[in-house]
């Protein structure tokens, strides 16, 4: 209701328990903003990588090698990208220390690198070439039909082009390593025989792990070549074992989640029998989600063909890839619309108060108290989220809570538009997980169960543990992270409508997610992810100035839920004497 103000009846301002409400919001999010700021980096350490070659550099240098090998790649398609091997990443990290496992990955042991790939379609033969950041090759295959022509070298002629590849052409000081003649392996060929060897770094050790120089040779040419951290078997076993207690807990939490459509389901049919469906704005609000994920994945069209199958047509990988796209936009769309239709009315009927989800960014909305108070909660309660999140492990590693580092690089920057993939992720996740976990399943578990408590937290511990196949440890940490923000989440939504919940949640992703933008080299990327990660702050801030400069909100009665009650459709048939007889 219009605050009493001497400006006049129509005047709607901030009064004292307004002011009182955003002070304590602001307070909880300036908090938690300086807990990131200080600890963020204590809580998620990023393994950075000291890029000495950029991603077009490493391209190039790739190139010159296979030249360098006596090949043309003339009429070769190319396509790079950046990879990282997260099994030795993690067990350097876990066994070494994060201190140690970052000297050893700045230093002596290869785990992320460019891959390069020269390639034709319809036809086997192809070349890979890994780079490290500094431009050092680190990798090569050559792969080949398998009846290519080739020379039959006896075992001491092979280790002899093998020694001269790695000295001669790779330029390693095999002094420091150790030949193992056990790890000799040939496999003959129609018209050809193959020999691979094994090298080993002298005197290293990390905990149980050994690094190796391989060399496979296709008849008396190198036709490939790695580095390797060979982690013990027994340690991926039982990394495996603990990995598996994540996924389990997951899947037993998206039981809830398929219960949860399921019951949205229901809700829908029942409600659209009715004509009480929102079925026409859910379905325009889904084919926006639908073109926007399909956007992204199109975006992300570098990444994609690196991982062609030369055995088939390129234009079917192409026209392939672009069906899968579309079929995942379409069945991303679906689920949102499937919580969208039943959650509306649900929440329109049990929450009149609050501003109503059809007209959330209308003029109207956007110029009421409801928007910027709303608004401005949500994005405190982001602010003050990462700062919980950074807390919650930092203390947690006193208790033997573990998650893997981060890595600052984003493939994101090999797109023609980076700043796609966090615009996509925040609305899609935001707009999806709140619509099921919020918008509907508060009401709904609420009606019931006739118990606010449940409402507020099995929705919220579903949801949480959804997330659990996360690589963090011990397997339950990442639901209880994740349930407790979420039951925070649904008393929010409870106090200050679902806009503080979408802020929120699209804050969290699109920012953390962006991060790698920010923190780029170039201008357009720092600047575009900003502007993607601190879009409701914008939003939030042009609401604000608005009332500054006019002195007062927009009355905001006809864009509340309570404007458009539920209310049952009287069939065509009945008279209007019917009627009135009934009322």
């Amino acid at each position: 209701m219009p605050d009493p103000s001497p400006l006049g009846n129509n005047t709607i301002r901030l009064n004292a328990r307004d002011a009182r409400v955003l002070l304590l919001w602001l307070l909880a999010g300036l908090a938690g903003a300086g807990v990131a700021y200080r600890y963020f980096f204590q809580a998620f350490p990023e393994a950075a990588v000291d890029f000495q070659v950029t991603r077009e550099a490493a391209l190039e240098k790739a190139r010159a090698f296979v030249a360098d090998q006596g090949i043309s790649l003339d009429g070769y398609e190319s396509a790079i990208v950046f990879n990282v091997d997260d099994n030795e990443k993690t067990y350097l990290e876990r066994e070494a220390g994060l201190e140690e496992a970052n000297r050893l990955m700045a230093s002596e042991v290869n785990v992320w690198y460019w891959g390069a790939r020269f390639f034709q379609p319809l036809r086997k033969e192809e070349f890979r070439v890994d780079a490290d950041p500094a431009g050092r090759i680190v990798g090569y295959r050559h792969t080949l039909e398998e009846a290519a022509a080739g020379a039959r070298l006896e075992r001491e002629q092979a280790v002899a082009r093998a020694e001269s590849f790695l000295r001669d052409t790779l330029h390693l000081p095999l002094a420091t390593y150790t030949f193992l003649p056990a790890e000799a392996n040939s496999s003959v060929r129609p018209n050809r025989t193959d020999w691979t060897f094994t090298w080993e770094r002298t005197g290293f050790r990390a905990k149980d792990a050994s690094y190796r120089l391989l060399v496979g040779l296709a008849g008396d040419r190198v036709a490939g070549y790695r580095e390797v951290l060979q982690v013990p078997e027994a340690w991926q076993r039982e990394f495996e074992r603990m990995r598996s207690a994540n996924n389990l807990l997951a899947a037993v939490a998206a039981i809830s989640y398929v219960l949860l459509i399921g019951a949205a389901l229901s809700v829908a049919f029942s409600l659209g029998r009715r004509g009480l469906a929102p079925w026409s704005g859910a379905l325009r609000f889904g084919l926006f989600i639908a073109a926007l994920y399909f956007t992204m994945q199109m975006n992300q069209w570098p990444l994609a063909r690196s991982d062609y199958d030369t055995n088939g047509s390129y234009s079917s990988f192409v026209l392939n890839q672009v069906g899968l796209a579309l079929g995942a936009s379409v069945m991303m769309s679906l689920l949102l619309v499937i919580a969208l239709v039943p959650g509306e009315p649900l929440y329109r009927a049990s929450q009149p108060g609050h501003l109503r989800l059809g007209s959330l960014f209308r003029l109207p909305a956007f110029r009421s108290k409801e928007f910027f108070i709303s608004g401005s909660v949500g994005l405190c309660l982001a602010a003050a989220h990462i700062g919980y999140v950074v807390l919650f492990y930092v203390i947690g590693r006193h208790f033997g809570v573990w998650a893997p580092q981060d890595l600052q690089y984003s493939d994101t920057l090999s797109t023609a538009l980076p700043w796609i993939f966090p615009l996509t992720i925040g609305i899609y996740a935001s707009a999806s997980e709140e619509f099921l976990f919020r918008l509907f399943a508060v009401p709904w578990v609420m009606r019931i169960t006739r118990s606010k408590a449940a409402a507020v937290i099995l929705p919220a511990l579903a949801w949480g543990f959804l997330h659990a196949n996360y690589p963090q440890e011990p397997a339950w940490i990442r639901g209880v992270e994740v349930g407790a923000i979420g039951i925070v989440a649904a008393l929010v939504m409870l106090r200050w409508g679902i806009l503080a919940t979408l802020i929120w949640h699209y804050t969290v992703d699109a920012f953390l997610v962006g991060l790698s933008l920010m923190r780029s080299a170039d201008v357009y990327s720092r600047a575009s992810g900003a502007i993607v990660g601190l879009a409701a702050l914008i939003a939030v801030a042009i609401a604000f100035a608005l009332y500054l400069k006019n002195g007062t909100f927009a009355e905001s009665s006809a864009v509340l839920n309570g404007a458009e009650p539920l209310v049952e459709p009287v069939p065509a048939a009945v008279e209007p004497a019917a009627i009135a007889a009934a009322a």
